[in-house]
């Protein structure tokens, strides 16, 4: 019996860990990113939206959601998306990022909005 009930639980637990939002930590922080143009501020809200504040400080505001292990950041349908892999970050973390044109980009997730 108490096999049976440690499986139970092991299960929900790991059901739990396969539907974990990779994003949970990016809600109410921004992602800084750099790239030769200058550097620009994103943020993504829980609800599948985000707002692009370019270095000029024009916002541009569009919708994301998921697409396999892809989150795939849109603005409207003259432009393609921007499909990143949907990694968990933590606040301080610095990554790459390849932009659909090919130019080489660095975020970082940093604390507050």
């Amino acid at each position: 019996m108490k096999f049976f009930v440690s499986l139970i639980i092991a299960t929900f637990a790991l059901t739990g860990a396969a539907f974990a939002d990779p994003f949970a930590n990016f809600y109410g922080n921004t992602v800084s990113i750099e790239n030769p143009a200058g550097q620009r501020s994103v943020h993504i809200n829980q609800d599948g939206t985000y707002t692009n504040t370019l270095a000029d400080g024009t916002a541009v505001s569009g919708t994301w959601a998921m697409e396999g292990d892809n989150a795939c950041f849109a603005t409207g349908a003259d432009t393609p998306p921007y499909c990143v892999p949907a990694t968990e970050r933590n606040v301080g973390d610095t990554w790459d990022l390849t932009a659909p044109d090919g130019t080489a980009e660095k975020a970082t997730l940093v604390a507050g909005m």
